[in-house]
């Protein structure tokens, strides 16, 4: 259940964060990964289903998963920020036209976003109140 939440949930979040940048900011339709809501839903989900699967393998082999899971995210959540600052060189002009210092900036919001709301769904305790 807790992955499903988790890929769902960072869906929703993603493609929030992309509508609301898309219709208020000037972002460049040209600009490849916010160009349309499918690259947002396709690499969010990939991104979930990786996290879950990494979450699982550590739950088989180390005695604190959930911390040590923590700390991989937040180890590719800061290897994500130079590919992103990298679409801004000359070098991935051609691969990435439209890409502007606000495009990227959403893009680096984004991870920041799929990262909590995946790392909150897979490893915190949801405990309800016990009825007296």
């Amino acid at each position: 259940m807790a992955g499903l939440k988790a890929l769902v949930g960072s869906i929703v979040a993603t493609s929030a964060v992309r509508w609301a940048a898309v219709a208020t900011l000037d972002i460049p339709i040209e600009f490849p990964p916010l160009a349309g809501p499918v690259p947002t839903i396709f690499f969010t989900a990939v991104g979930a289903l990786g996290a879950i699967a990494v979450l699982a393998v550590l739950r088989r082999r180390s005695d604190r998963p959930e911390h040590l899971f923590r700390r991989i995210a937040l180890g590719v959540l800061l290897l994500s920020f130079p590919a992103d600052l990298w679409l801004l060189s000359d070098g991935a002009a051609g691969a990435f036209p439209g890409a502007t210092p606000t495009g990227v900036t959403v893009l680096m919001v984004m991870h920041v976003v799929v990262a909590a709301v995946i790392v909150w769904s897979l490893t915190e305790r949801h405990r309800f109140p016990s009825s007296a």
